[in-house]
């Protein structure tokens, strides 16, 4: 062992608490630099071998395709493995909570879609189908493969569905039924071709095509997706009928975007973890440069002080880094096992193959190249840390580094020195802290850069809300609404237009609701079947379901106008209307509406038609669809005007508080025999809110819990810096006359100035990078962020935690202060 490797080994054992102090560090950052990339990789291999498993291996479907389109489609190059799909009926079910489909798929189809039977055959023939045993007991019937049985049904004819028809089928083979399909009484039933040929006319059929793109396997997702959306343009298909396998792409090819975003994330990880070492070294071991300096003073060479340097930074990291590592990789193992425990984040179909994928060691949980990058990492952190230090110690002179201060090694002309006639610990303080500016800043710069995150993630994090999430869908804490069907030959007395004239949603039920007890508050939507004239759907004005706000919820909606203006008389004089940009008619439809726009709308009122024109007035943005409606709004009372009928379409219940649950049950009960009405709970709605929000709060808090460790560890750091090497100078000055209350005044005002700043920074710019970060999670529609809040609770959070460290951290140091005596202090040297 050299000179050098010894006396960095001294050093080492020397200075026991500041390398404690930069071991920590380092290890947070190697922690956090192993946790995020490991638990994200972790669940996205998850994910993707889950939908390998569990979903269809098609790229794209393009809907309502005519049959020559598709004979077209099959023959085209660019695409292979086309496969046809189509519904010609639909059983008649007596439960109306039931639908069951009667589908015809195509051997591709049937391979692309993963079906595949329980047992028996695909059907062939007319007269053959394959079922479900649930489906059959939801019909009522009974039977084994090879028995006959009798299924009315209903063919679909010009996007409505006919009269019932009745045919005897032979049972082929049995499919299985999810638990979702089960819950939601949602069935399908696999008839043959020749069935389809039978009840649809030539000419009319209207296939879902599923199809591979040709040669994907050095494209990435973008240009698959792309390629999809100028094929189904050259086949003249809507928008809306270009479905790509959104899931399926990602988990088999580049995503662009997944990879940018993870690039980004590890990028701040890295500058935050750089930069919270940096400064941890610069403050503690620009304090050592005098020390150097009494080494070259006896000899040593500028590049022995850089090993010496380099050396004893490099023994911290090397003790750090591997425990850094070992703890992350226990800590994303948990974390994993929890995720996988609460099927957090993902659906509970693909939660089983997650857990299988990780139980048959599928998916390696700890991933060697994330190891190796964080520690390579972390190294590279240490070494652009101590540049610095090693850069100052070796160029300047052995006397200079004596008397070195942390001001630079740079020569600038001499200032006169200004003084103070009286002296307090306030000028004490600012004197300290003003003869190291540059330390001052980068203390308060690093320690706010931390902060901001903090503010940015919290911000929102604040935003995204279970109630966000579940007021897009209800209003108030129960919500009765109209079960209508549009579009059914079979069953026209479940169209709106006919529920109404008959409307559940009495005057009488609504004094029946008022009277239970706990019920404070009503709130009644109305909503007309209606078509829009200059929209037009498969050659028809495009049917939509105008809805009518009362005047309470129309204050509320202005908050959302994004053009023109809610008090325009037209709109209370029953000639405007208002439009959700998040709805159909302007997102998805193609048409450009503006304000001052004419609209002209045929609404059926029971077996009449009113046919009235509208003037657009105002355009909301990011408004949920429980308040908006989901294309076209208007006030209740003017939509209600131009009709006869009751076109009340929704009770929004609001109870008093604590009785929720009680009044729900009884709502129930006085609503349970409706046969046209439906109820949705805020409860159930937030629970599952919450779920879905779960995974994203889960990481997001996990991430900040570090970065706050690492905060509060870089002003200790700074805190413990600062009073140690001014021991002995604080020694003198209580030798001239500094009692102890003083001393301890003039420590808490120091700790104060970096608390202040630190707190200046990180509400002040954090809170505005903040509310940015929200206005793009809103325009993105990040998991239903709509409206802005401020998260005052992490900010308390944050002022109380920085100020109780700041005051701990004084207090501590005072103690051990007060353990030396006076003139151990005047004669304390590191």
């Amino acid at each position: 062992m050299n000179i050098i490797t010894k006396t960095a080994t001294s050093n080492l054992k020397r200075n026991k608490s500041r390398n404690i102090l930069i071991g920590i560090a380092i290890l947070l950052t190697t922690l956090l630099l192993t946790i995020v990339p490991t638990v994200v990789f972790d669940a996205i291999d998850m994910e993707f071998v889950a939908v390998n498993k569990a979903y269809p291996t098609f790229h794209a479907m393009f809907r309502n395709v005519d049959e020559k389109s598709a004979e077209e489609m099959q023959k085209d190059e660019r695409i292979t493995k086309v496969g046809l799909r189509e519904d010609p009926a639909y059983m008649v079910c007596s439960n109306p909570d039931v639908n069951i489909s009667m589908v015809y798929c195509d051997a591709n189809a049937a391979k692309l879609n993963r079906l595949k039977l329980k047992e028996g055959d695909l059907p062939e023939k007319a007269d053959e189908i394959v079922v479900s045993r649930h489906l059959l007991k939801a019909m009522g019937l009974e039977g084994e493969i090879g028995d006959r049985i009798t299924v009315p049904f209903q063919a679909v004819e010009d996007g409505g569905l006919g009269m019932e028809q009745v045919k005897e089928f032979t049972i082929t083979g049995f499919s299985k039924d999810s638990k979702a399909t089960i819950e939601k009484g949602i069935y399908s039933a696999m008839v043959s071709k020749a069935f389809t040929e039978e009840i649809i006319p030539e000419g009319a059929h209207k296939y879902r095509v599923y199809f591979r793109i040709a040669g994907p396997e050095r494209m990435t997702t973008d240009a698959i997706e792309a390629q999809i959306k100028e094929i189904g343009e050259e086949y003249k298909l809507n928008a809306t009928d270009i479905v790509d396998n959104g899931e399926y792409l990602n988990a088999n090819y580049v995503d662009p975007a997944m990879y940018s975003g993870m690039a980004g994330l590890m990028v701040i990880i890295v500058l935050a973890g750089i930069i919270t070492i940096y400064s941890i070294y610069y403050v503690s071991m620009m304090n050592k440069v005098q020390e150097y300096g009494k080494l070259r003073a006896i000899g040593a060479t500028k590049r022995q002080i850089r090993k010496l340097v380099f050396r004893e930074g490099f023994a911290v990291a090397l003790i750090a880094i591997p425990i850094g590592l070992a703890l992350g990789s226990l800590a994303s193992i948990l974390i994993v096992h929890g995720m996988l425990d609460t099927s957090t984040g993902v659906s509970n179909s693909l939660a089983k193959y997650m857990r299988e994928a990780v139980e048959s060691s599928e998916v390696a949980l700890i991933k060697p190249w994330i190891l190796l990058l964080a520690a390579v990492v972390s190294l590279a952190a240490v070494y652009l840390s101590l540049v610095r230090p090693m850069q100052v110690a070796s160029k300047i002179s052995a006397i200079e580094a004596i008397r070195y201060q942390g001001q630079g090694s740079k020569k600038k002309k001499a200032k006169e020195r200004k003084g103070y006639q009286e002296l307090n610990t306030r000028k004490l303080t600012m004197s300290n802290l003003g003869r190291n500016k540059s330390r001052t800043v980068i203390t308060i710069v690093t320690l706010g850069i931390t902060g901001i995150f903090f503010m940015v993630v919290a911000t929102v994090l604040s935003c995204m809300t279970p109630e966000s999430m579940t007021t897009q869908d209800i209003r108030g804490d129960v919500s009765i609404s109209i079960d209508f069907e549009s579009g059914n030959q079979m069953h026209p007395e479940r169209e709106l237009y006919k529920i109404q004239q008959n409307n559940p949603l009495s005057e009488e039920l609504k004094e029946q609701i008022l009277a239970i007890d706990g019920v404070k508050e009503i709130e009644v939507q109305t909503t007309a079947q209606a078509a829009i004239q200059e929209v037009l759907e498969e050659g028809k004005p495009m049917e939509t379901f105008p809805t009518g706000i009362e005047d309470g919820a129309l204050e509320e909606l202005k908050k959302y106008v994004v053009e023109g203006s809610l008090d325009d008389a037209k709109l209370k004089d029953g000639k405007g209307i208002i439009l959700n940009s998040n709805g159909f008619l302007l997102s998805q439809s193609g048409k450009g509406f503006n304000i001052g726009d004419k609209v002209h709308l045929d609404i059926k009122d029971g077996e009449d038609s009113v046919s009235r024109e509208f003037e657009i007035v105002a355009i909301t943005k990011h408004a949920p669809y429980s308040l908006a409606g989901y294309d076209i709004s208007l006030p209740s009372s003017a939509l209600q005007e131009l009709c006869k009928n009751n076109l009340t379409d929704r009770y929004n219940i609001m109870a008093e508080k604590g009785k929720a649950a009680s009044v729900t049950k009884a709502v129930e009960a006085l609503v349970e025999n409706q046969e046209f009405l439906d109820i949705d709970t805020y409860q159930e709605l937030y629970k599952q809110a919450e779920t879905q929000i779960g995974f994203m709060m889960y990481g997001c808090y996990g991430l900040l819990f570090v970065f706050g460790l690492i905060g509060i560890l870089n002003l200790v750091n700074t805190m413990i810096n600062s009073v140690y090497v001014r021991r002995r100078e604080l020694g003198m000055l209580q030798a001239i006359g500094l009692s102890g209350k003083q001393t301890v005044n003039m420590l808490q005002l120091e700790g104060l100035f970096y608390t202040a700043g630190t707190l200046v920074l990180s509400l002040g710019l954090g809170s505005l990078l903040g509310y940015l970060a929200f206005l793009w999670a809103r325009e993105e529609g990040i998991m239903s962020i709509r409206t802005y809040h401020y998260p005052a609770g992490p900010a308390i959070i944050l002022v109380v935690v920085v100020l109780l460290v700041q005051l701990l951290i004084t207090y501590l140091v005072n103690l051990n202060f007060k353990k030396s005596s006076l003139i151990e202090r005047i004669r304390f040297a590191e």
